[in-house]
């Protein structure tokens, strides 16, 4: 069984590293250090389909989709 992938940004902050999720810009996270920020955004995810299940349809949407990078 294929696992779903999910992007993230990580940003540098002040007090360490945040990341958003491209694909769900609602799984927002932040944490100390990179390994920190790693465990956080599974938590993360993790909380927000069990918040909002109905999302995963949404997820099998993207993943069945094609999906083309532009540079900009």
């Amino acid at each position: 069984m294929k696992k779903n992938r999910l992007s993230f940004a990580i940003r540098t902050e002040d007090n360490g590293f945040s990341a958003q999720c491209i694909e769900f810009p609602g799984i927002i996270t932040q944490a100390d250090t990179e390994l920190e920020l790693r465990e956080m955004i599974d938590d993360a995810v993790s909380g927000y389909f069990e918040a909002f299940p109905e999302e995963k349809d949404r997820l099998e949407k993207i993943k069945k989709g094609k999906i083309i990078e532009v540079a900009i």
